[in-house]
């Protein structure tokens, strides 16, 4: 059998594994609830004990690395987790902190094994299933759960002096007084992000499906001031940046009926002059469950085989 890497999306909600092939095909694909992870005595044993399961169910034989994608900053050592504040136990503690995960993994299977920000890999598998490959500048910003960014230039991921670069759900909105699960006050996940759709949801239309919310509600209030904020973040992005391409993923971007032309002119209208003279594309991420599982994939191929 050829060889494949095992890639795992650990995200706030669920955790996704599945092994990926040299030409990135994803095999076997299983989805279970993160807080399996969460509310183990021993999270990084239960990661280990998930994919033992995995292996063995499967019959792999040839497995190259292992490659974790967390909804967290990670140092640049590519092993230690800086914070998963979307990632807590039924304490509603933090469950990985300053945590070399990496670490415990590899001396379970004797094999190499890779920690990544999630938002880094599905970047990743964006950038290859859409040929962004000789692009000069990529911004991706994914809104689910939380707020993700990650930027690519001349084919790099930018990487800061420890890791913890473009936290930008939690930079602050100005003025904002929304309290944050990080602890401060006004992030921008506060006003943009799935679970800020989900408290307009309950406040606004209750008997709504979240599914549906676009779909019944997009030209009112509540949601057109929610597509502005969600806007707010990509411009500054954009003006920023000044990018070829700018990705818009996420749950909440990838929902049934979202408002793309509105949208578009939001973000359009609040990014700097300069950068709209030149204008960048706008690209859609799809729907596929197994963006970060390969995109975990191709950062481990890259790590092993550096170009």
């Amino acid at each position: 059998m050829e060889s494949v890497i095992i890639g795992i999306d650990l995200g706030g909600t669920n955790l996704r594994i599945g092994a990926v092939t040299p030409d990135n095909r994803m095999l076997a694909p299983r989805v279970m609830k993160s807080s399996i992870v969460a509310d183990a005595k021993n999270p990084i044993g239960k990661i280990c004990e998930i994919i033992t399961g995995y292996i063995e169910q499967n019959q792999l034989e040839n497995v190259e690395a292992i490659s974790i994608g967390v909804p967290s900053s990670v140092e640049n050592d590519k092993e230690t987790v800086i914070c998963t504040t979307n990632i807590r136990n039924r304490a509603g503690e933090v469950v990985f902190s300053h945590t070399n995960m990496a670490k415990d993994v590899r001396e379970h299977f004797q094999i190499p094994v890779f920690i990544n920000n999630d938002v880094n890999n599905i970047m990743l598998y964006d950038i290859a299933a859409n040929q962004l490959e000789e692009k000069k500048v990529v911004v991706g910003i994914y809104i689910g759960t939380g707020v993700g960014a990650s930027v690519v230039i001349d084919g790099k991921p930018l990487e800061g002096k420890n890791g913890a670069e473009l936290d930008i759900g939690h930079m602050p909105y100005f003025q904002g007084e929304v309290e944050c699960s990080c602890g401060k006050k006004g992030c921008c996940e506060c006003y943009a992000s799935g679970w800020r759709l989900q408290e307009i949801r309950k406040k606004y239309y209750p008997d709504t499906d979240i599914k549906d919310m676009f779909t019944q509600h997009k030209d009112e209030r509540p949601l057109k001031e929610f597509i502005q904020a969600c806007a707010n973040i990509y411009a500054v992005m954009a003006t920023i940046f000044n990018p070829d391409t700018m990705i818009v993923g996420g749950g909440v971007p990838e929902m049934k009926d979202f408002p793309k032309e509105e949208f578009e002119r939001e973000v359009n209208k609040n990014t700097g002059t300069d950068v709209m003279y030149y204008g960048f594309d706008y690209l859609y991420s799809r729907e596929f469950v197994g963006k970060g599982v390969i995109g975990a994939a191709v950062f481990a191929r890259r790590k092993l085989r550096p170009i």
